[in-house]
């Protein structure tokens, strides 16, 4: 601010009021700041840019460099875009690498020595490769098994408790005959975590089968129904591992087990069992929205109290039938 006296146009000095301020100074001094009025301070100079350096340039576009490899991610792009195609007077739609094959073999299919030579060479390749992929394998797993085993025998010869081996000895499957090995168990400790989980569910749902059971002999109802909690834990313990399943009637013990309790604690315990099975259920690897859905519709029925209006009818007979043909086509889709 100036300190020289405000003035009128033509020169003349601008009235004070009694203790001598100017009307101009006044008005700088109750000036309101808001909307479309900025500070005094901040406001742009006359005759100064508010931005010096001015707008800062593009970058240039980098060419690709060879370290990249565009060439790759432009072969990938082109091997699976898919072409539209017509046979036998249809059109339909197939990735380029693909057509190319079919292309192959129609031409090798038509005479084409070329093709035929070409085509006959790829295969045999393909099938040694694949050979010696599963004579590797196989010999990968007979020696895993071998070492585990030995493991094992060592650690009960002098009295400790066997190790958590992954993949576990009674895990691996070998076929001499045909060549094939394979791991029916976990192989990593997440993958052990879900089978634990699964075998704890299936033992949840006995559980609740007992309790079915008994609350049918309080009221009478004797028509043999089967319970849908014993179909679904004989169900889990089919999809278990050999390792993971019922060994020795064990299902038999733990049902006479349940059995034994009285009603309150068949149902504090199922309570406990359930929170605690919700609260640790691992998360699932290939779970498809279908797969989702189903899985929250059985929590849902199984979420219920045990005793209450809503859930007593759910506890006294079997659950509606399970549409179990939809997971198993996305078990399938997805193995």
């Amino acid at each position: 601010m100036n300190d020289k006296p405000a003035t009128r146009r033509g020169g003349e000095k601008a009235p004070k009021d009694e203790s001598g301020e100017s009307h101009a100074r006044k008005a700088a001094d109750h000036y309101e700041v808001g909307y479309g009025k900025p500070p005094v301070a901040t406001r742009f100079v006359k005759g100064q840019s508010g931005n010096p350096r001015g707008r800062p340039r593009k970058p240039k576009p980098q060419p690709p460099r060879l370290s990249d490899a565009p060439s790759d991610r432009y072969l990938e792009h082109e091997a699976y875009r898919p072409v539209a195609l017509r046979e036998n007077g249809q059109g339909i739609e197939l990735p380029s690498v693909q057509a190319v094959y079919r292309a192959l073999v129609m031409g090798a299919l038509k005479g084409n020595r070329l093709s035929q030579r070409y085509f006959l060479e790829h295969v045999a390749r393909q099938e040694e490769r694949n050979l010696q992929l599963r004579i590797q394998n196989y010999a990968r797993l007979e020696a895993l098994k071998r070492r585990g085993e030995e493991i094992l025998a060592d650690r009960e010869h002098t009295g400790l408790p066997p190790p958590d081996l992954l993949p576990h000895p009674d895990d691996i499957v070998l076929r001499p005959a045909t060549g094939e090995a394979y791991v029916n168990g976990p192989e990593t400790p997440e993958e052990a975590r879900h089978y634990d989980h699964a075998a704890r569910v299936r033992d949840h749902c006995l559980l609740r089968s007992a309790h079915a059971g008994a609350a049918q002999g309080r009221s009478g109802d004797q028509d043999g129904a089967v319970c849908g909690h014993l179909l679904l834990a004989q169900f889990l313990n089919q999809l278990l591992p050999r390792r993971y399943r019922w060994q020795d009637n064990a299902e038999l013990f733990l049902m006479m087990q349940f059995n034994g309790l009285s009603r309150r604690e068949r149902e504090r315990r199922i309570v406990a069992e359930f929170v605690q099975l919700k609260e640790t259920a691992p998360e699932p690897v290939h779970v498809t929205p279908d797969m989702r859905a189903e899985i929250d519709r059985i929590t849902r029925r199984f979420d219920r109290q045990p005793g209450s209006k809503t859930g007593r009818s759910a506890w006294s007979r079997s659950p509606p039938p399970l549409s179990m043909r939809r997971c198993f086509a996305h078990l399938g889709s997805t193995e």
